[in-house]
């Protein structure tokens, strides 16, 4: 299959604030995100792909507890991928979504997760945030954060799940994963030509900054980047049009191929051209620049500076549970006097 279609669907979303509500408010966020892909079928036709915000299905709100979180967090598979499962295989399409994830494996400790669901209803990727908890705004673990247990368990390749489909080598980053080059980058180097970007991203200075960012992430690493956003958070203390939309399909040579250009319930839909992104990886020199990064990149040259910089660590929380961002702040405020001390950073006058 060398082209196909995509859905992002920038979905309205209701937020759980009384958890008695939970179920009721699951059923009807799935329920819509199914109405917006069905219609999305009547107009185009056949999509092979679709996918959700980061948040999309249980909400956001703060302030809650991890305890809490927990409690209302869901099992991947579960309850909420099974539903999913039955509209992949009616659909016959991927979709792409994201929960808060617990797992009685990792007893007390919560995962922001984006996951892929087959056409045959299956969970085929689940990708656990690895940027949470160094954006000293959320309480949720990192698999860097358990690093060496993670890997003793599952391997080093689940630090960055790729999976090959008939559609592609699929793989997902979330929200804040699009600022550092380095995720999209080792998906790439993994093999993964399409990166969905589970995301949830409300009006704030960098939001251009971040728009600038998809793209980049793109180019540089010959891919097609799907960001879908939030459309609105309703029935909490969040502004109800207070994130920014943006959704947008950008193409692998870094070209906004749609966007959603405002906040608001939207489904942006664009093509996926494996064939093409597949010549351009392969393509062999003959004469002049061949742009193909992923090729011509010198991981060899950078990974020494990479092992000295001794920035956010790993297994920061291997022998506790982190529990709030209390904890995520005092590790950024004694990173930086570090190397306020070492003479890398300098403090303004």
């Amino acid at each position: 299959m060398n082209a196909y279609r995509v859905a992002l669907i920038q979905q309205q979303t209701r937020v759980i604030v009384d958890p008695k509500k939970r179920d009721e408010i699951i059923r009807e966020n799935l329920d819509r995100i199914f109405e917006l892909l069905d219609w999305t079928f009547l107009r185009l036709g056949g999509v092979k792909l679709a996918a959700v915000s980061e948040y999309g299905i249980i909400g956001q709100y703060r302030p809650r507890s991890v305890e809490e979180w927990l409690a209302l967090a869901e099992t991947i598979p579960g309850e909420v991928t099974e539903r999913i499962g039955h509209k992949a295989k009616e659909r016959g399409c991927y979709i792409a979504a994201n929960l808060y994830e617990r797992d009685e494996e990792w007893h007390g400790r919560l995962f922001n997760t984006s996951f892929i669901v087959s056409p045959e209803g299956k969970v085929i990727l689940k990708y656990r945030k690895n940027n949470g908890p160094n954006n000293l705004n959320t309480i949720y673990t990192g698999p860097g954060d358990i690093y060496s247990e993670y890997v003793e368990r599952y391997g080093e390749d689940a630090m960055f799940p790729v999976v090959d489909t008939e559609i592609g080598k699929l793989a997902c980053l979330t929200c804040t994963d699009v600022v550092f080059p380095e995720m999209a980058r080792c998906l790439a180097l993994r093999g993964a030509e399409v990166l969905i970007h589970c995301t949830s991203e409300p009006y704030a200075p960098e939001g251009e900054a971040w728009d600038i960012l998809r793209r980049a992430r793109a180019y540089e690493n010959l891919c097609y980047f799907l960001s879908v956003n939030a459309g609105a958070f309703v029935g909490s203390n969040r502004p109800t049009s207070g994130y920014r939309g943006m959704t947008q399909v950008i193409d692998h040579l870094g070209h906004v191929q749609s966007v959603a250009n405002g906040p608001g319930e939207a489904v942006v839909t664009g093509t996926v051209d494996l064939g093409t992104l597949r010549w351009e990886r392969t393509r062999m020199p003959e004469s002049g620049h061949v742009w193909n990064f992923l090729i011509e990149l010198r991981s060899d040259l950078y990974a020494s500076i990479y092992a000295k910089a001794k920035r956010w660590p790993n297994d920061g929380w291997r022998d506790r549970k982190l529990q709030g961002t209390d904890e995520t702040r005092a590790l950024a405020r004694r990173i930086i006097e570090r190397l306020i001390q070492e003479g890398n950073l300098t403090p303004p006058d």
